[in-house]
């Protein structure tokens, strides 16, 4: 029971990540667009050190989800992510944000104490 909540809370964390990056990352560019990258990587690392690489997996899947979603067009042809430098600035730093994230030692992350 304690590891599936913790994975429906890296889930909602992932969802929020990337509803509140894809809505913020345009406000004072360019430091918009660095806090929002910055909160996509604490959020992958956050993931990966608390359950390891299950953990990131599903952080990054509902964080490349939902950001996909984000930037489709909507029914009256209006889009929230744009193709422009600050939008793809989102969408390719975040997900090397989430590289990132993946290539950290886990010593790094938690110490000689955590999983290999």
């Amino acid at each position: 029971m304690k590891d599936s909540l913790a994975y429906v809370v890296l889930l909602s964390g992932g969802l929020i990540t990337a509803t509140v990056g894809a809505v913020a990352h345009r406000t004072y560019p360019p430091l918009g667009l660095v806090m929002c990258l910055l909160m996509v990587a604490l959020g992958a690392a956050f993931a990966r050190t608390w359950l390891a690489w299950p953990g990131l997996g599903v952080f990054a899947g509902a964080w490349m989800t939902m950001t996909f979603v984000w930037a489709l067009e909507g029914p009256g042809g209006s889009v929230l992510i744009v193709q422009d430098p600050l939008g793809i600035g989102w969408l390719a730093g975040g997900s090397i944000a989430i590289v990132v994230a993946s290539l950290l030692p886990s010593r790094l992350l938690v110490g000689g104490h955590g999983p290999r």
